[in-house]
């Protein structure tokens, strides 16, 4: 199946509120999905918490679109073979609703380990010569109590470090900045096997989420990511195939990968920024399928 296959009902499985490290509103996001977008799905996936706990409908003009509660998960992965742990993340889909104190034990750990985290990040970042403190980056912490690299990367923007927080990113902190520390040295993120199987037990639905985004994973370790994936998750789950970052040809190779290992296809932006737009395909029918398999 190709692009062109897809082009029914679209929607995003992949959004990022102000709950996180976005930067709209869940009713902002809402709105430019319903009225801009014209999208039929999509759901709230903000990191390591819940910015709602029921799916509902709004509609305009005869148009519907269906918001589910979600979650992208942060877990930490064993690279098989290695002696090193990837963060990797799964997104927990709950077209049924979701009681996120069931989740608390995996989050709670959390927040101590983000603070040692993101002061290894103000250190490396001070033998670059650049001297952000932890004072600054607290300032600008969420009301929800979320900091994390977006954060950092926002004020060296504003102190001309960069123009943009993609540059900054690359250049200094991202997952392919020659700079990146890895999380999982510094904070308890729940082990991938669990979180996967814990998003079921609570009638949810696992996807692994932008397979080749993460650092330095060779491609043998992402066919085996997936294939861990497939079976932590036991044949029912999902995989993020149209990626709005990736090309044609990336998306293509994980088409084929999702249907070797029998996984549904997710569409997703990522998106997290104003400026950033929404996922461009269709979709429908492979979140139709992700009902069928709950």
């Amino acid at each position: 199946m190709g692009r062109q296959e897809v082009s029914e009902g679209r929607i995003d499985l992949h959004l990022h509120s102000l709950l996180s490290d976005g930067l709209n509103t869940v009713k902002e996001i809402v709105d430019l999905a319903l009225n801009r977008e014209k999208l039929s799905v999509i759901a709230i996936t903000d990191h390591n918490c819940f910015a709602l706990t029921k799916k509902y409908i709004v509609e305009a003009d005869g148009h519907l679109l269906e918001v589910l509660p979600g979650c992208e998960f942060s877990t930490t992965y064993v690279v098989p073979g290695g002696n090193r742990t990837e963060e990797i993340h799964v997104i927990g889909l709950f077209p049924k609703g979701v009681n996120p104190q069931e989740f608390q034990d995996l989050f709670d750990p959390i927040a101590e380990g983000k603070k040692r985290y993101i002061a290894a990040i103000l250190d490396q970042l001070h033998e670059l010569g650049i001297d952000l403190s932890m004072e600054e980056v607290m300032k600008v912490k969420r009301e929800t109590g979320y900091v994390g690299r977006f954060q950092i990367a926002e004020i060296l923007v504003t102190k001309g470090y960069g123009r943009t927080v993609d540059e900054i990113m690359d250049r200094y902190i991202g997952n392919y900045s020659p700079y990146y520390i890895s999380a999982t040295n510094y904070v308890k993120y729940a082990d991938f096997r669990t979180v996967i199987q814990r998003i079921q037990m609570n009638s949810g639905f696992p996807v692994l989420c932008h397979p080749y985004s993460y650092h330095q994973m060779s491609e043998n370790e992402v066919l085996t990511l997936i294939h861990d994936f497939k079976e932590a998750a036991g044949g029912v789950g999902g995989l993020e195939v149209y990626y709005l970052e990736y090309t044609e040809e990336q998306q293509a190779s994980l088409r084929k990968l999702a249907d070797e290992a029998h996984l549904i296809p997710s569409v997703a932006s990522d998106r997290h920024r104003k400026d950033q737009p929404f996922a461009d395909l269709g979709g429908y029918s492979f979140y139709m399928e992700m009902l069928k398999a709950l």
